[in-house]
């Protein structure tokens, strides 16, 4: 207490000392502005890649089951190939465990097995892998799991020319990803139409100017676009026409909620190989994000994607599994306890050489920007660490000059008995209240800050005649939520920098001799 008092009177401004409170007044003030743009960046910084992961977890999920090669090699995979029950076709995931048979072959009606072909061995791996999901469930009823698959076609869309009225066409060899119903964040990435979204046939679904997308229950008339009853997915068909969610960017092509288009992909037969179409319409958009294969992926009915792998089984080019399953969690940072849960059921149902767990951080077309954000995350805590020491190093200055102010009362105390530690603790717990003090100001100012970042920004947009931040990339708005990471290594690092800096002068202090000081008063 004794220490403390004496920092506590050393701090306080005083007429006859203006000099040093000016000083003094710098240092909190240059300290507080580099807290203040600390905080502004690193909380910008990090709300920014929570968005990216949102979307990325939102369009697939924190946790995937993918097959292995011994799953493709294995008996039940290979012997719908044969079998009549399952037409003579390999199945999906989905369709192995809505099937009510995992053994389809029957010896009466189906060829006979060739004497090469894997053994039939223990339990259906599908069956048995969505048994264990649903067991974990039940511990966890936050969890949610469905399967999924990935094929490929050429989307073309029929547009109409705004100038002439004249058709046009938009061809683009897309991926197209089944639909999820049981996806809880799919409504956090889809794009709410308005009235100009949408087809000028489809004008007379808007009420009061709104694009209704949100029910508690199922619509006797269903709108043409995408919408949701009590959480839950719904594309709407009309016509016959297969609905089709697409990536926000063709929207800048004209495409619009209610163009007609279609999917071709091309089907095997005994002779030849011929074109097959399925006639599609739009009904919404989503937000992609940034990942580099989200502006071609196209969100279906499942219905399409099977239809597409029973013709020809889809490969993709970065190596991500076309067929699998999504376990969704409410919070992603549970995603690598969970698969080690979701690895250590499937290690002891003897499935785990059939599927292999991964978190988002180890998908094919995330993992590289995955490492690149923790690398920037420690690049800019390190600038950041950087920057608070040179501002800190202001606290040397101003407790130099207070040493020097106040040489005969530190004599004094030491003639009295102060020891060398209480004398340096002095100064150094001037440092520390120092960058307290700058710590809350800083905070304080980038809260207020925060909560006017929109204001800020269109500012900053104003002066250079064009958006301040692309929205490709940042989105409609920067994210104006404090990070408490931020937060917590500022409320510990600048005290403790400022401490550190105030140890210098603190053992000048303590190294004052009385006698000398004394004698020259």
């Amino acid at each position: 207490m004794f220490e403390l008092s004496l920092a506590y009177k050393y701090l306080v401004p005083k007429k006859k000392s203006l000099s040093t409170a000016l000083i003094s007044l710098m240092s909190v003030l240059v300290i507080s502005l580099v807290v203040w743009l600390v905080l502004i960046f690193l909380s910008v910084i990090s709300g920014i890649e929570k968005n990216w992961l949102q979307k990325l977890t939102s369009l697939h999920a924190p946790v995937r089951l993918s097959p292995t090669e011994k799953y493709y090699n294995s008996y039940y995979y290979q012997i719908d190939a044969l079998a009549s029950n399952s037409n003579y076709t390999l199945k999906t995931i989905g369709e192995k465990y809505q099937s009510p048979l995992s053994d389809p072959y029957s010896t009466d009606l189906d060829a006979e097995i060739p004497p090469y072909w894997p053994k039939k061995t223990g339990e259906d791996p599908v069956k048995e892998a969505f048994n264990e999901l649903a067991d974990l469930k039940k511990e966890h009823p936050e969890i949610l799991f469905q399967d999924y698959e990935i094929s490929g076609a050429l989307l073309r869309l029929n547009l109409m020319s705004p100038a002439d009225g004249a058709p046009s066409f938009l061809s683009q060899m897309s991926y197209l990803l089944s639909l999820t119903e049981q996806n809880p964040k799919l409504r956090s990435i889809l794009i709410e139409p308005t009235p100009n979204d949408l087809d000028s046939s489809l004008k007379k679904f808007v009420e009061n100017g709104v694009c209704r997308i949100d029910f508690e229950s199922e619509p006797e008339t269903p709108p043409p676009w995408v919408y949701f009853v009590k959480g839950e997915c719904r594309l709407p068909q009309r016509e016959n026409r297969t609905p089709v969610l697409l990536p926000k960017n063709y929207k800048e092509g004209g495409v619009r909620i209610g163009t007609l288009g279609s999917l071709n992909y091309m089907a095997s037969s005994a002779a030849s190989s011929q074109e097959q179409k399925i006639d599609v319409r739009i009904v919404g958009f989503y937000d992609p994000g940034v990942l580099s294969i989200g502006n071609k992926c196209a969100i279906v009915p499942v219905e399409t994607t099977r239809a597409i792998h029973a013709a020809n089984r889809t490969f993709s080019p970065d190596g991500t599994p076309t067929n699998g399953i999504f376990v969704w969690t409410d919070n992603l940072t549970d995603a690598a306890l969970l698969k080690k849960e979701i690895e250590s059921r499937l290690e002891k149902a003897e499935l785990s050489s059939y599927w292999k767990a991964a978190t988002f951080e180890e998908f094919e077309f995330s993992k590289d920007l995955m490492l690149q954000f923790r690398s920037d995350r420690t690049l800019f805590l390190l600038i950041a660490a950087i920057i608070l020491i040179v501002a800190c190093s202001n606290v040397i200055s101003l407790l130099v000059l207070l040493v020097n102010d106040k040489k005969k009362e530190i004599a004094i105390l030491q003639s009295m008995g102060a020891s060398f530690k209480s004398i340096a603790s002095i100064f150094g717990i001037c440092g520390a209240l120092m960058g307290a003090l700058s710590c809350l100001l800083g905070s304080l100012l980038a809260l207020f800050t925060l909560r006017h970042l929109d204001s800020l920004v269109s500012f900053l947009s104003y002066i250079q005649g064009r958006s301040a931040f692309n929205p490709a990339f940042f989105g409609k708005a920067l994210p104006n939520e404090l990070s408490y990471e931020a937060l917590l290594f500022v409320l510990i690092a600048t005290p403790l920098l400022s401490f550190a800096a105030g140890l210098i002068p603190a053992i000048k202090a303590s190294r004052i001799r009385p006698s000398c000081v004394l004698r020259s008063e």
